[in-house]
């Protein structure tokens, strides 16, 4: 979370807040994006193999394994940047011009953007699918996950212009230039961080899965176990892996929800004891946050036989390519 008058201040009293924060995100960060970036890379593949890349939530979920990917790189790149601020050194922006800056900042906060709402999309798309079984509504075809996907991206997109006008290089860091543009704190707070990223994203999430575990429990209320089909199943368990995403997203981003109104109530407040007692623990919450970019690979795992099948599949596929090659090579050497 950006605040100029933290940092401000905290420069000025010249005090540090507990430090078991701060080295939670160093140590920890790395291992998230290490795991998550593997595991998102998995996922891309999964959902690319001809048994999956049809579906229209496979196309969601490739574009969520992309943006996740590139939110944890982004989360990396800002504790690097700390690190060598801590260390008195140069920092990654320190060379950046301002519209360096505001390129930079722009990518940023659309990608978490994205993040966010392509798993609202995916949840839904799967009320539409419970809702509505028997219709072919176009956001249950590839062309609409598409369409929806990139019309998301376009909105993200206008929703954060205000960074190419507000950002500039300030002392080292992309902020937003709060003497010529005051009203930046409450767009980026209020706006961005609290609306776009937390609140209404976490408020539709909640809607659509508790619709959708209403509808599930109806419809296997009504139907006894004899006349359910297999095909009706298999749309359930594909429904709850993917409530289970959903699920996990809220659950990773309550503890920043909840300690992002405390803080900025203490921010507005100017209750500097409060600023030092929340500082490592908004650290802490902030390093659970990072594992919703990581775990949808695992997920999938863990909660589908066919997913596991598929898995199976792309190993078994690279595993003939290699033999193959070697077989070649071996050839290869034979007629020289």
């Amino acid at each position: 979370m950006e605040s100029n008058f933290t940092n401000g201040t905290l420069h000025a009293i010249g005090r540090q807040p507990e430090r078991w924060g701060w080295w939670t995100q160093q140590i920890v960060t790395p291992i998230i994006v290490l795991i998550g970036i593997g595991g998102n890379i998995m996922s891309f593949l999964l959902m690319k193999t001809k048994s999956l890349r049809k579906k229209s939530y496979s196309h969601f979920l490739c574009a969520l394994a992309v943006f996740d990917s590139l939110c944890l790189i982004n989360r990396q790149i800002a504790l690097i940047h700390q690190l060598m601020h801590d260390k008195k050194k140069d920092g990654v922006f320190t060379n950046y011009s301002d519209i360096s800056c505001q390129i930079y900042s722009f990518y940023e906060h659309v990608c978490y953007l994205m993040s966010s709402w392509l798993i609202v999309g995916m949840a839904g798309e799967r009320v539409v699918a419970m809702c509505l079984p028997f219709r072919k509504t176009i956001l249950r075809t590839q062309t609409g996950a598409i369409v929806m996907i990139i019309s998301t991206f376009v909105l993200m997109c206008i929703s954060q212009i205000f960074r190419f006008i507000m950002i500039k290089n300030v002392g080292g860091n992309c902020e937003g230039d709060m003497d010529t543009h005051s009203e930046y704190l409450n767009l980026h707070i209020y706006f961005y961080q609290f609306t776009l990223v937390l609140t209404l994203p976490f408020i539709l999430v909640l809607v659509c899965n508790s619709m959708v575990i209403y509808q599930i429990h109806r419809v296997r209320k009504a139907a006894s176990s004899n006349t359910r089909s297999r095909a009706v199943e298999r749309s359930h368990k594909t429904t709850l892996m993917l409530i289970a995403i959903s699920f996990t997203y809220l659950v990773t981003m309550l503890p920043l929800v909840v300690i992002s109104f405390v803080w900025q109530v203490t921010l507005e407040n100017q209750d500097i004891e409060m600023v030092f007692f929340l500082m490592p623990f908004q650290s802490f919450v902030s390093v659970i946050s990072y594992c919703n970019y990581g775990v949808n690979f695992f997920i999938y795992i863990l909660s589908g036989r066919s997913f596991r099948l598929e898995l199976k599949i792309i190993f078994r596929r690279e595993r003939h390519l290699s033999m193959s090659s070697t077989r070649t090579k071996e050839e290869v050497i034979k007629l020289q």
